[in-house]
């Protein structure tokens, strides 16, 4: 399924999240309404800060290949700019657009367009990244739909939940005001998407389209 395996190889699992914790059940309705207070806080928080930057490591995984990248994502508001890096050859693939269009370069004959920047990804190389969504997710939010089987830590940041067909659990977060995730694990059918998180940077205004 993997198109770019050889510019990639050595192909690993973030080995920090290789353990599968299940999604602590709870429904949304019966959780304490302080859990819900801290979160809609926090989301106001970070909304209010649309351009932000991460770098760290992404592993994908479709039930029979994976492959490990670096990662570095940048967002100004809607539009992203996200640099996927095999970390022994050093060639990378760029993922740049916004809603409703999207290039990625660094493919073998060429770069390539389309309307879905998630789909367009998963076409060229097997990988799964919701990349509407994940501008929310990895900073901890909720995103654009319904939500199940939310769940939260004692101190009110969230243990996952489902959302948009994806099953999401942080595993880790970085401390600070508002806290951020460093661990975040995604996971659609077969199809996984891990991130550990190095930097985070809120506030930037850098680099994308």
């Amino acid at each position: 399924m993997s198109r770019l395996l050889p510019l990639l190889l050595p192909v690993l699992l973030l080995a920090a999240c290789a353990s599968h914790r299940p999604l602590a059940p709870a429904a949304g309705a019966g959780l304490d309404p302080v859990f819900w207070a801290t979160q809609a806080a926090r989301e106001a928080e970070l909304a209010a800060q649309p351009d932000w930057r991460l770098r760290g490591r992404a592993a994908f995984a479709d039930g029979r290949e994976s492959a490990t990248v670096q990662i570095d994502w940048r967002q100004r508001g809607e539009a992203f700019d996200i640099q996927l890096q095999a970390p022994v050859t050093g060639r990378s693939l760029r993922l740049a657009g916004r809603p409703g269009w999207a290039r990625l370069d660094g493919l073998e004959g060429g770069p390539r367009e389309a309307a879905d920047a998630e789909r367009l990804l998963l076409e060229a190389t097997g990988w799964a990244l919701p990349v509407a969504q994940f501008p929310a997710w990895v900073r901890g939010m909720r995103g654009a739909g319904p939500v199940a089987a939310i769940a939260f830590d004692a101190v009110g940041r969230p243990l996952g939940w489902q959302q948009a067909g994806w099953r999401l659990e942080y595993r880790d977060w970085w401390p600070g005001e508002p806290p951020l995730p460093r661990r975040l694990f995604a996971e659609r059918d077969a199809l996984t998407v891990r991130i550990v998180v190095s930097e985070w940077t809120l506030g930037v205004d850098g680099g994308a389209p």
